[in-house]
């Protein structure tokens, strides 16, 4: 258990891409230093990522922290030791049912599916995988190889930028059970009704004896704002779309910036 902190918030939660990294897909030296300070202070610092825990692990390590993860957009909480707090997964009807509706749509996207630390491809050859690949340092395997009856923490659509508005529409009217969101870039994600960050927020707040209401959250794409919102206070980079930023409580400087460093500086008066 972490010890409480005499500031008015007592977590940070932050989303990766876009966020705390910059274009290089690191985080600064800077806002990892300070985030190491707030950690010593018994301040917790949870990453909050659409990525698979393998993918966000290097990141952590940059960082030096430890502590626990939410990955998947929610759809999986890790403590501290890595073991899972909460864990959505899609039946393997709803699986074939999504796979089989984006085969007969019109657009142009490249399909992954997740389970636990485990990325299958339809086509790990396509270039926009290949490129993923590369970002996250993960292999991924052919989807043919994934066992029958997978049931994964995410399906994921990369598509073109111009297109998701219309797939993502497509999508939320076929599947309201399920939960459809849009991480920016063209990246669309589909997982368990309940896996939204804010409710993965909420699974870590419970196991570390914190409210939510004393956590500070970092995001700049709409599937960050149930989280924003969810927060005691939810913080926008500014490089963030409107409507993000409509939702949040702050506005703090771009990722490129450091704005989740110059905030917490303010914020913990360090």
């Amino acid at each position: 258990m972490y010890n409480r902190n005499m500031s008015d918030y007592q977590i940070i939660f932050s989303d990766l891409d876009g966020t705390l990294l910059n274009s290089a897909h690191h985080v600064p030296a800077e806002t990892a230093e300070l985030l190491r300070v707030l950690h010593g202070r018994g301040v917790p610092f949870v990453i909050v990522t659409a990525r698979m825990p393998a993918a966000a692990y290097p990141l952590q390590a940059e960082i030096g922290t430890g502590g626990p993860l939410i990955a998947y957009g929610g759809a999986l909480s890790l403590d501290e030791n890595r073991h899972p707090v909460r864990s959505l997964r899609l039946s393997d009807r709803d699986t074939a049912a999504v796979l089989d509706f984006m085969h007969r749509q019109p657009f142009d996207a490249a399909c992954s599916v997740y389970a636990d630390d485990n990325w299958y491809a339809e086509n790990p050859s396509d270039p926009r995988i290949m490129d993923e690949s590369r970002i996250t340092g993960v292999p991924v395997l052919p989807l043919s190889c994934a066992p029958k009856g997978l049931r994964p923490h995410k399906i994921f659509y990369i598509t073109q930028e111009n297109t998701a508005p219309a797939a993502m529409r497509a999508l939320q009217t076929r599947f309201k059970n399920l939960t459809v969101s849009y991480s920016g870039w063209g990246h669309i994600e589909i997982m368990h009704p309940q896996a939204t960050k804010a409710e993965g927020m909420k699974s870590i707040c419970a196991h570390l004896g914190i409210s939510p209401e004393k956590a500070v959250a970092f995001g700049d794409s709409l599937n960050d704002v149930p989280m924003l919102q969810a927060a005691g206070l939810g913080v926008a980079v500014d490089n963030a779309p409107a409507e993000v930023k409509a939702a949040a409580d702050r506005v703090c400087p771009s990722n490129e910036q450091q704005g989740v460093k110059q905030t917490l500086e303010r914020l913990f008066a360090v």
